[in-house]
């Protein structure tokens, strides 16, 4: 469950005192901590400021500042410290500055040590705060809405809940298998120049290496993140030569730690490596390669470098007509199912279409680019503006929600093109799924915020034609969740179909809360509003991922 608390900042611990700037912090502190604290800052159970210090009287003192604070602006919940993202910027800035203060600081011991990083920590957790713009809302939902989507989305590729194990064993998964389905990609003989770019960007003779390479580098982290390490020490020559292409010695700040995702490894020395995060690292084979792709296709092509046409060819030729097919089809494998048909015409065509008897799932394919000055605003005015753009209408043409409804109209009219069956049918019951390839967006509220969406354009262009016992609710997913869940759904027939079904049932249902304690009625209300604004993702918690498939894909390259 993702914490809705506040990040302590500068002024409410040492109200008395003139900040200094992080830098002049940092560089008070010893490279040992310094260096550590990058790696360590990635592993579970970070303390919170009441187990910062070594120094008993130190912590005792600033235990005193904090409860001071609490009290006099009767704060609800205890305030935190440390979070991903405040990790993540002082990560950043240590790396981008290293040359000035990693060889040379003043380090006076851990007591300055501690105190340093704590104040730093708190500057950086200013500048995190004051991103986050939460907009305006009609009524609780609604705000609770759009609260978690700004303070999700600018950290949610780190891992949205507070556990994340499972969404790291999802992302694990999910990247090995959609990276094999790349190399196949890439392998074909019109795209065997795209291959050679990924090959010489990872220092590889060939994709068997890099695939070798690539995998035994996740199951090294799988082994990591259960042993709740941050230390890699290859002793293989080849693999240290492969894990050097993810590091580089000239990092900037930048907005939404664009270098630290193109280089997720920290070198200590020539044998050792420190993790700056598990889910970049994981990104780099996958999320990430597309730029090192665009650049090869623009040479290739002799385009001009700010040529955007490589993202049509890679979201319709692999991440639609390749990964979101070859997923589907695995999952809706019964031969009695319809799948899209053969048509003249193939304006409005959905990216995927499947119906079993008088049930039809429509699918759009989304894999779109989130501009780093937007994702990491926190602001909800700009995702929303971004989500409309990307996910409704873009310019003079339906996009997404919009392609979705406009299928829905042509099968409510019977004008639908690529099913005659339908056409001839009345009761027909109308899933309509929004699939994205990027995880940033299945966090809690989005789907809640854009099935409203969805709902006010299809009541609108349908009008008396609109049924909503019909016509479902629409289902947001990202295509990481499918693959994971692959295993389940592909078992019987109607588990796709519950599973929708109970995710529109918890997203309609609100908690009536009858508590005489206000205390506790608060918090079951805020419980229920967070169940209510869950995605997809969380609605199948007694699901056990057969860990047998995770282990088929690491056999060349586990020890016996």
């Amino acid at each position: 469950m993702i914490r809705a608390v506040q990040r302590l900042e500068f002024a409410n611990v040492f109200p008395e005192e003139e900040p200094k700037e992080i830098l002049e912090y940092l560089s008070k502190m010893s490279r040992e901590t310094l260096l550590k604290f990058i790696g360590f800052s990635t592993t579970k159970n970070q303390p919170n400021y009441d187990r910062i210090f070594s120094n008993p009287e130190k912590q005792q003192e600033i235990n005193k500042r904090v409860a001071d604070y609490v009290r006099a602006h009767q704060i609800p919940e205890r305030p935190i410290l440390i979070s991903r993202e405040s990790s993540l910027m002082l990560s950043e800035i240590i790396l981008a500055n290293r040359d000035s203060f990693l060889e040379n600081n003043e380090n006076e011991g851990i007591d300055e040590d501690e105190l340093n990083l704590f104040k730093a920590y708190l500057l950086v957790n200013l500048q995190a705060n004051k991103k986050q713009n939460l907009g305006n809302a009609q009524d609780n939902i609604d705000r609770m809405a759009e609260m978690l989507i700004a303070m999700s989305f600018s950290s949610a590729d780190t891992g949205v809940f507070e556990d994340d194990d499972i969404e790291f064993a999802k992302l694990l998964y999910a990247t090995v298998v959609k990276f094999e389905l790349l190399l196949e990609f890439v392998n074909e003989d019109e795209n065997k120049y795209l291959g050679e770019a990924l090959g010489k960007e990872f220092n590889q003779e060939n994709l068997e290496q890099l695939n070798y390479q690539v995998k035994l580098l996740v199951a090294t982290l799988l082994r990591m993140k259960h042993q709740n390490s941050y230390i890699l020490s290859p002793e293989r020559e080849d693999h240290i030569n492969f894990l050097n292409t993810l590091t580089n010695a000239e990092i900037e700040v930048s907005d939404d730690f664009t270098n630290l995702k193109k280089f997720p490894l920290y070198k200590i020395d020539e044998t050792q490596f420190s993790l700056v995060d598990y889910f970049y690292l994981l990104d780099k084979f996958f999320k990430s390669v597309r730029f090192i792709l665009k650049d090869a296709f623009i040479a290739y092509h002799g385009l001009d470098p700010k040529d955007t046409s490589f993202f049509s060819f890679y979201n319709t030729d692999f991440s639609e007509e390749v990964v979101m097919k070859k997923i589907l089809d695995e999952i809706f494998h019964w031969k009695y199912m319809v799948k899209r048909q053969e048509a003249a015409r193939r304006d409005n065509e959905p990216d995927y279409y499947v119906r079993h008897n008088n049930r039809i799932y429509l699918f759009e394919n989304k894999d779109i680019l989130v501009r780093a000055d937007i994702k990491s605003s926190s602001d909800i005015e700009k995702i929303k503006i971004l989500l409309d753009k990307k996910f409704v209408h873009d310019g003079d043409r339906h996009v997404g929600i919009g392609q979705l409804i406009t299928s829905i109209q042509q099968i409510v009219d019977k004008t639908f093109a690529y099913d005659d069956y339908v056409n001839q049918k009345n009761n027909l019951s109308i899933y309509p799924i929004l699939l994205v390839s990027d995880r940033v967006f299945e966090i809690p509220g989005m789907n809640y915020l854009l099935n409203n969406r969805y709902n006010e354009l299809v009541k609108k262009r349908l009008g008396d034609k609109y049924n909503p016992s019909l016509i479902k609710p629409l289902t947001f997913i990202d295509i990481d969740t499918l693959i994971f869940w692959a295993p389940y759904l592909k078992k019987k027939d109607k588990n796709f179909r519950e599973l929708l079904d109970r995710h529109h049932k918890a997203m309609k249902t609100r908690v009536v809360i009858n508590n005489p304690n206000l205390e506790e009625g608060m918090m079951q209300a805020r419980k229920g509003m967070y169940k209510q604004l869950s995605p997809i993702s969380f609605r199948l918690e007694e699901f056990q991922f057969p860990m047998n498939l995770l282990v088929d894909k690491f056999r060349d390259v586990l020890p016996e």
